[in-house]
């Protein structure tokens, strides 16, 4: 029993694990593609002259950014203890420096809004932000549990967006981007546009967060673990497509959205997100069965979440082979730096150089983050902006560990005290979530009612003041009706008057 006892543990070290280094190096990898992926829908145009979808929109659109958000998913589980929750009192300090991290990367995003209107683009960075807010009572999580939180997300997320199109929910027909601007001016519509109306509504982004935690969770060192990111990936994507293909032609599903959308194929398979951003009624319910890229409905999310399981697992089997991981080195150190690399390229294209030219902008774009992160890396270490988030975020986790610790320390924990702070500081997050969406909801409501209110206003019949005073009768005539027919001075004033108000209360609405 003992040699083979020997045997056995070394084979199974060698087949199932590798350093940890190998990991980092594989989740680096899928963020820098996931990243090129994203300037590359920035800078290459949906649809072409012909009308048909660049090979930008083909490959990467809608897949890149539900990649980013599943590799951060990623990263917050492994700021969480990774495959060993944290608990307690480093639970508390965990999300204290994630409340930190979301407000200096909101911060970022809103301050890079500025540049939307000479870039065209419109900046995750804010979703972000509000997405690390809501992933703290997700961080405790068992990987079955934030699976399930998903697969909800997936299913119930884009009914809603559906069903809230036609409301006229703020921002929901505008290219804002979000800035200090709007936050100072109306906080309430940008929080509405972060969970529903935006670019990367938070409803259905989140679902991509509680996926990347789930996977976090697991041992990504295991190969077993790779071939299964990679092999249900592609399964998953390829079925959410054939699923699309069957309710969308075999049983007419776009054949009933061509005869009530005003829009024609290209723009359903490619750009349908435009029909939830202009729609004045209801949408078709066959709307759910579309595959475009940002559509974000079930069959959109499931197929781009494969899409990024599958580019992980791809990623974190690659990076096992020394050669390589060596070669896959530049992207790595990319991927490790892509807050400060998507900044760069933002202000980049606000300065409108080589925008004729989008290849040769996409290759310089590339090239430059690459060679600017290799060397970075080799001779400073952490990127700018990371090194700035992840100081203040770890200063304030050890700050509030040693100042928790020292207080628990001096107070005694018992088991009950215990479980009452494990359930508060689950609860008490969830709260805050919740009533993060009793916010939208109210606000959509005050906002209908504001509608209504102003809509009669407008749209009302100037009254004459004759036809409020009583006038005596008067023996009819030719001189009296005549008179009669003339609108008088004063009537003609009031007339100008309440015409004028009304074109005020149709400006100001």
């Amino acid at each position: 029993m003992t040699p083979l006892t020997q045997v056995a543990r070394p084979i199974r070290q060698a087949t199932d694990s590798v350093p940890r280094s190998s990991r980092v190096i594989g989740v680096d990898v899928a963020r820098g593609v996931a990243l090129f992926g994203m300037l590359a829908t920035h800078v290459v145009a949906v649809v072409n002259e012909k009308g048909d979808p660049t090979t930008a929109t083909v490959v990467a659109a809608g897949r890149s950014a539900a990649t980013f958000v599943l590799i951060a998913g990623v990263g917050l589980a492994f700021i969480s203890g990774g495959r060993h929750v944290v608990q307690g009192v480093e639970r508390t300090a965990v999300a204290g420096g994630l409340v930190v991290r979301a407000l200096l990367i909101g911060a970022i995003g809103l301050a890079l809004g500025v540049l939307a209107p000479l870039t065209n683009v419109e900046g995750i960075l804010p979703f972000y932000a509000l997405l690390f807010l809501l992933a703290i009572p997700l961080i405790g999580l068992p990987p079955r549990v934030l699976a399930g939180v998903a697969a909800g997300l997936i299913v119930l997320g884009p009914v809603v967006l559906v069903a809230t199109a036609p409301l006229g929910l703020p921002y929901a027909r505008t290219e804002l981007d979000p800035s200090f601007g709007v936050l100072v001016q109306d906080p309430l519509g940008l929080l509405v546009q972060l969970l529903v109306t935006g670019e990367y509504p938070l409803l259905v982004y989140l679902a991509y967060l509680c996926a990347g935690l789930a996977i976090g969770r697991l041992d990504l060192t295991s190969r077993r673990v790779g071939w299964w990111l990679l092999g249900g990936g592609v399964a998953l994507a390829v079925a959410a497509r054939s699923a699309s293909a069957l309710l969308l032609y075999p049983l007419g599903g776009l054949d009933a959205l061509l005869s009530t959308a005003a829009s024609d194929v290209s723009t359903l398979l490619w750009e349908a997100q435009v029909l939830l951003a202009e729609a004045q009624s209801p949408i078709s319910w066959w709307y759910l069965a579309l595959p475009a890229p940002h559509s974000h409905t079930p069959v959109d999310l499931l197929h781009t979440l494969g899409s990024a399981g599958a580019m992980l697992g791809a990623a974190l089997l690659l990076t096992r082979v020394p050669v390589v991981a060596r070669a896959l080195s530049p992207v790595a150190a990319a991927g490790a730096m892509a807050l400060t690399l998507y900044s760069a390229h933002l202000v980049l294209l606000a300065t409108g150089v080589l925008r004729d030219q989008p290849a040769a902008l996409y290759l310089v774009m590339v090239l430059g983050a690459m060679a600017f992160a290799v060397v970075w890396r080799r001779w400073i270490g952490q990127g700018p902006l990371e090194r700035i988030v992840a100081a203040a975020a770890g200063a304030t986790r050890r700050h509030l560990a040693a100042r928790l610790g020292r207080r628990g320390a001096i107070r005694g924990t018992s088991a009950r005290r215990r479980t009452a702070r494990g359930a508060a500081q689950f609860l008490v997050p969830l709260a805050c979530a919740g009533l993060l969406l009793l916010a939208l909801v109210g606000g959509s409501r005050i906002g209908a009612h504001q509608d209504e209110a102003v809509a009669p206003v407008a749209n009302a019949e100037p009254v004459p003041a004759a036809a409020v005073t009583p006038v005596p009768t008067a023996p009819p005539g030719p001189a009296i009706d005549a008179e009669a027919a003339a609108p008088q001075p004063d009537e003609e004033t009031a007339l100008e008057e309440d015409e004028a108000a009304g074109d005020t209360v149709d400006e100001e609405d």
